[in-house]
């Protein structure tokens, strides 16, 4: 028994050995250590949102008037005289909210270095008020001449290079400066006056200017990406804008009216020209987010049996896969067609016998109240865009086009002027049908409504001469034409039809570039007031003449852009 014992604890210990040898010989099943964290880079396209505030730059305005007729002065002989004229400077005081959107591109050259560029467009309530008063004495008596500036800009933008400094210990900071274009929407009114204290009379003037001006800007600012969120940076910004200066050179509103000197009809009204010189220089601060992408990064698939995906070899081949939502940014042009409008009187017809309208009655119309010869059409634009689109089937979508746009309401014939400024807010729904049989190239159909609103309509108060209906009343006088002007302009909301054609090609499922073309159905009216009157015939005073002007805008909108689709969550193409 012993002995067996013996022999059974012996090849106990000869398995163990054994046993011990044979795991020696197994390989090892040790996790594999974790992948570094990525390295933090500002290289690749961003976009975002800013709000901030402008204030002006000390600048001051500066103008002038001088006579081109005189006053009659009373004695033993009637002389005319020339009232002397004046100078002035004005303070100006630019202030206001600003806020939009920027997009840009950074390369990241090394740790420390960033270059970049950004372009960036603003909305913008910057408005300034000034005035100054001029007393005279000379030998039209005493007078007063008076100057009432006001500066509004009602957008601006910019195209600026950017270069920026980071430190390897904190890569998403970056400290930078930037420069570059600027432009913008620059309006910009003086209203001249002389009061003639001893005639008891007034000459009036008034000058204007609304047009897009260019310039320069230039400043700096820092960006900040938090740890957590690296696709996000938040940003504040000093930007300094000078887009040059404008002019608003005066037009005579009163010149011939009469002046009544002892009990009897005198000389005209004297004119005058004047003009305002006005700088637009401003300071901005603002602060603002921007997500960082990159479109053109290649995006691994996963493979089969949910093993990790695979980041060698070259970029996968395109899938279409189904993506419901859809966003797409773009820049687009504008171009109405070659439409033009009827100007009418459309005054309240009169009790007289065979006298008509207003129009017909003064002879600034003919007998159908049509103004001969005048017709109008709106300016060409260039837009920001943005439409957002859901996909009720893989080839079925509804889209909303968002976009606002500036025009100029141009009088051609014998109201040749660009007479008037309006922004347009055009929104459409479209319904789509886009063909997705040839891979990444997917053209598309699209049919919709559109509705237009129209806000911010200003006239300019230009100047220009109607010829007289032969026999009407102020023809019979010898008086060939009358100067007239507009005094006000609204445009009524305006539905139309919309036709689209267009493609997109994506460079991944998520990614892609898009051209559109679009033709909208635009056919709104303008209801105005002109104002009319004949230096040669002082007597017959001013004529306010209601008018309504067809205006057809029916534009072909071109636009390109980027696309972005995705689905699922909505949080998550943007975390």
């Amino acid at each position: 028994m012993k002995n067996f014992n013996r022999c059974a604890i012996a090849a106990l210990m000869v398995a163990s050995a054994s046993a011990a040898a044979n795991a020696a010989d197994l390989p090892h099943y040790k996790a594999p250590p974790p992948p570094p964290p990525p390295t933090f880079t500002w290289t690749g396209l961003y976009g975002g949102v800013n709000i901030g505030y402008a204030f002006g730059a000390s600048s001051s305005e500066t103008g002038g008037l001088a006579y081109l007729t005189g006053v009659p002065i009373a004695g033993a002989a009637p002389v005319t005289v020339a009232p002397l004229g004046s100078a002035w400077t004005t303070g100006q005081n630019l202030q206001g909210v600003v806020g939009g959107g920027q997009l840009g591109y950074n390369y990241q050259f090394n740790p420390w270095l960033v270059l970049g560029a950004e372009a960036d467009i603003q909305a913008a309530d910057i408005g300034s008020h000034g005035n100054a008063a001029v007393g005279l004495v000379d030998a039209a008596g005493p007078h007063i001449q008076s100057i009432n500036s006001t500066k509004k800009v009602d957008w601006f933008g910019t195209v600026r290079g950017r270069v920026g400094l980071t430190l390897p210990s904190m890569p998403n900071l970056m400290v930078y400066g930037t420069g570059g274009f600027a432009y913008g929407q620059v309006v910009h009114n003086a209203g001249f006056a002389d009061n003639f204290l001893a005639l008891g009379v007034n000459s009036l003037g008034h000058g204007y200017y609304d047009n897009t001006k260019v310039g320069w800007a230039a400043g700096g600012g820092v960006e900040w990406s938090p740890s957590m969120f690296p696709a996000w940076s938040l940003k504040a910004e000093y930007l300094y804008v000078d887009l040059g200066s404008t002019n608003a050179n005066s037009v005579p509103l009163n010149g011939g009216a009469p002046v009544i000197l002892q009990g009897a009809l005198g000389a005209a009204t004297p004119l005058f020209s004047a003009t305002q010189n006005s700088p637009t220089r401003f300071h901005t601060v603002r602060a603002g987010v921007n997500w960082h992408f990159d479109p053109f990064a290649a995006v691994a698939p996963s493979t089969a049996g949910g093993a990790l995906p695979s980041v060698k070899g070259p970029p996968p081949a395109f899938v279409d896969s189904y993506q419901p939502f859809q966003v797409r940014l773009k820049v687009a042009g504008v171009i109405p067609l070659d439409g033009h409008g009827t100007v009418f009187d459309s005054g309240a017809g009169t009790l007289a016998a065979g006298l008509g309208s207003i129009g017909v009655r003064s002879g600034l119309t003919g007998a159908n109240g049509v103004i001969a010869g005048a017709s109008t059409n709106t300016s060409t634009s260039i837009i920001p865009m943005l439409d957002a689109a859901y996909f009720l089937t893989k080839n079925w979508a509804i889209e909303a086009i968002c976009c606002v746009a500036p025009h100029h309401i141009q009088g051609t014939g014998t109201i040749a002027s660009d007479f008037a400024r309006a922004w347009l807010f055009p929104p459409s729904v479209m319904l789509q049908y886009h063909v997705t049989n040839f891979g990444a190239f997917q053209p598309y159909l699209g049919v919709g409504v559109n509705f237009t609103t129209f806000w911010n309509t200003r006239v300019n108060n230009d100047v220009w001469g109607i010829p007289m209906a032969p026999g009407s009343f102020l023809s019979t006088l010898g008086i060939p034409a009358v100067l007239s002007t507009f005094q006000y302009a609204t445009v009524a909301p305006s539905w139309g039809v919309v036709g689209q054609a267009g493609f997109d090609y994506m460079l991944n499922d998520h990614w892609g570039v898009n051209v559109d073309f679009k033709y909208v159905g635009l056919h709104p009216m303008v209801h105005s007031t002109v104002i009319s009157f004949a230096p040669q015939a002082p007597a017959a005073g001013a004529i306010f003449i209601p008018v309504k002007v067809s205006l057809p805008i029916n534009p072909v909108v071109i636009s390109a852009g980027l696309t972005y689709r995705f689905g699922g969550s909505l949080l998550s193409p943007l975390f």
